[in-house]
Order: structure tokens, then sequence, then C-alpha cells
């Protein structure tokens, strides 16, 4: 296919186990997730990219999206992350990447924007949402895209959380100083960040919350929830009697 012709993008809602649903992502027939990974997987859970401010559109920059995660984290089984962005009537999806995958090898997707926006709302018919989700998706994207707000405190995003149980709650973790790769990694610690979203414009929130994140060290106020007594020690906090 050359480089002016458009791919075609099929967003798939499936019944997992347990009554959980998954999303499969396809394009021209494929199954990313086939070739994303070095085992293939189950897709990701519809409501993380389906949905109001769903992050598969397209916005005014260019924009990293995580379309899945693996299971027993990042850096040890991997995730795919690709590049979104609009060129006029063309969605484009390049840059990939997969931590754990040196060589992936995957090309530019080029759709039509109609067909591709159609299929978002199409699929997104019916996801349920919850008013924290929506911030806690613009949250991590901005964080995501502009990983040295937190580096300026020597900390790295590690996960955010939301869930309906907690409509109005959204749990960030970070890692100083950096999130660990791999056994006998050097010392570090997981902080929980736990933030309360207020009514309001979810664009505005999310605003909010990177600046109270970032303009001043989080790790005064976040409370350490991982890592070891050691690493503690070495890095001069306290361990929590409760871990």
């Amino acid at each position: 296919m050359d480089e002016a012709s458009n791919n075609r993008l099929e967003l798939r809602i499936e019944d997992a186990s347990e009554g959980r649903r998954h999303l499969r992502l396809l394009v021209d027939g494929r199954d990313l997730l086939d070739t994303g990974f070095a085992d293939g997987h189950l897709g990701p859970d519809p409501r993380s990219l389906l949905g109001p401010y769903s992050p598969l559109v397209p916005g005014l920059e260019p924009r990293e999206v995580r379309l899945h995660l693996s299971g027993c984290g990042e850096k040890c089984c991997g995730a795919l992350y690709v590049t979104v962005r609009q060129e006029g009537g063309v969605v484009v999806w390049d840059g990939w990447r997969n931590p754990y995958i040196k060589d992936l090898d995957l090309p530019a997707y080029r759709f039509d924007a109609g067909q591709y926006l159609g299929e978002i709302d199409r699929a997104g018919t019916g996801v349920q949402d919850w008013p924290a989700r929506g911030v806690g998706r613009l949250l991590q994207a901005q964080l995501v895209r502009r990983p040295e707000l937190l580096a300026a405190w020597e900390c790295e995003l590690d996960e955010v959380w939301t869930w309906p149980g907690g409509p109005d709650r959204i749990d960030l973790t970070f890692y100083h100083p950096a999130v660990p790769v791999g056994r006998g990694t050097s010392p570090h610690l997981q902080f929980l960040a736990e933030l309360t979203v207020p009514a309001g414009d979810p664009v505005a929130l999310a605003a909010e919350l990177v600046d109270r994140l970032t303009s001043a060290d989080p790790r005064a106020w976040a409370r350490v929830c991982g890592g070891s007594a050691e690493y503690a020690e070495q890095l001069g906090y306290p361990w929590p009697e409760d871990l």
C-alpha cells in the first residue's frame, strides 16, 4: 500500500473471561497486538481508549497514546505506544514503540479522518464512563507527552488509575528517581498521589492537576507505597509502618 493510500480502522469490543471485555484494534483486518507484542495479548479494557475525551481522537499537536499495557508491567513484558496526528483529512498512526521490543516493525498507517472518527464514535457508543476517567486520561496524556515536568523533581510517571467505585478520585503513582528496570536495579521508591476531581471542565481540571503535581516537589505530599525499607533509607525517606 503506498503512502497516499488510506488504511481502515476497526474497533471490536469482545467478551473475555469472568464477564470482562477487551478491545481489539484491527487495521485492514490485522490485529495490531499480534505484532506489537512478542507473544500477542488480549486487548485493553475498552474504557481506556473509548468514550469521552478518547485519546485516539487527534488533537492540535501529535499525541503519543499507549494502546495497551502488559499485565505484568511495561518494563517486564512491554506496552504498545503509537503517535496519533491529523494531516488535513487523514489521521496518521506512526512512531511505534514497545520498550520490550527493540526493533518493533510496524508501518505508518493513514486513515481517512471521516471513517476513523466515525469508528471511534460507533465503538464508543454505550461504553460507560465516570467523571474522573476523562480527567485521568487527559492528565496521563499530558504527563506522558511532557516527561520533563516530573523529571525536574527526579521522578518518573508510573500509572494513572480510576475506577467506577471512586468516580471523583484519581490515584497516580510515580517513581523516584526512575521506573525500575529488571532485577538488581538501583535504589528506587514508588509514591502514590491521591487526587480528588471536583465538578468542572475536564480539560481545565487536568491542567490544574498537572500544575499541582509538577509546580512543586510531589514527593513532599505523596506517600511512599513501594520499594523497600533499605531503598528508603538510602534515598533519605521514612519507610511507612503499614508496608
